[in-house]
């Protein structure tokens, strides 16, 4: 769900900057899982994508001044993202999802939960 704010910059809801899909993590996962998961296993596709949290300080460094207006520190933000496991999988591990799709998804989550403890 992209809106165009000010000349024509792409924005998601809650005014987030769209931001490039982030191939070389997407990239570093899909290795990691090579390494890792001898099968297909959920529980070791959910510790891949979150492995050092690399999607979600990619978000936080371009989010985070539009999310703390919604009451978001790290801490909730993390919280939050997280409930996005399997969608993050389907974008990562099994090119499922496209990174639009994806962000919208996280979005959506972010504004069902703003500023929430």
């Amino acid at each position: 769900m992209k809106k165009y704010g000010v000349m024509g910059i792409v924005v998601y809801p809650m005014d987030l900057p769209y931001i490039q899909e982030p191939v070389q993590i997407k990239n570093k996962m899909k290795q990691l899982k090579v390494v890792l998961c001898k099968q297909s296993d959920a529980d070791c596709d959910k510790m891949v994508v979150w492995n050092n949290n690399e999607l979600p300080k990619y978000l936080w460094a371009s989010w985070s001044s539009e999310l703390r207006r919604y009451g978001y520190d790290w801490q909730l933000f993390l919280k939050v993202i997280k409930l996005s496991t399997g969608d993050v999988v389907l974008w990562a591990l099994k090119d499922a999802l496209s990174w639009d799709e994806l962000v919208k998804k996280v979005s959506k989550l972010l504004i069902t939960y703003q500023g929430e403890n």
